[in-house]
């Protein structure tokens, strides 16, 4: 899929989720996601078959959706900035990750056990050293 069919500069301004149950995992998994812009849906699915994603962009928005979960509400009207499609070393598309706001990767879509797993990106900072909490207390 052409990175220029998702409908990079628009903003978010719903999401909607149907929950995978059949794993018994405490880890969240998904059989469907919508992301919803200002005129255009981005709906993921699971392939079972072959463990990849299913990209559907359609030029549509579905009804406004009141059940935004939780950990995308921090996604809501922010921007599409980009979209990367990952090929596994076996040619099989199955990761999706989105950047909202900024371009730097946001929320992570894994095609795994016939279910989307979801992870949230978040960048890593350096830990303050001992040396320096001690000299930061002294002054």
């Amino acid at each position: 899929m052409e990175t220029d069919e998702f409908p990079i500069g628009q903003t978010l301004t719903a999401v909607s989720v149907l929950e995978y149950k059949e794993d018994g995992s405490n880890l969240l998994s998904l059989d469907k996601i919508q992301l919803v812009f200002q005129d255009t849906t981005v709906t993921l699915l699971p392939i079972s078959d072959t463990d990849e994603v299913e990209i559907l962009v359609e030029n549509a928005t579905v009804p406004a959706v009141a059940n935004t979960p939780f950990w995308c509400e921090s996604f809501i009207d922010k921007k599409l900035m980009t979209v990367w499609v990952c090929d596994n070393d076996q040619g099989y598309q199955d990761q999706v990750i989105f950047a909202f706001e900024y371009l730097h990767p946001s929320i992570t879509f894994v095609a795994e056990c016939s279910s989307l797993l979801v992870f949230l990106c978040e960048p890593v900072y350096r830990v303050k050293s001992v040396t320096d909490l001690q000299y930061s207390q002294v002054s």
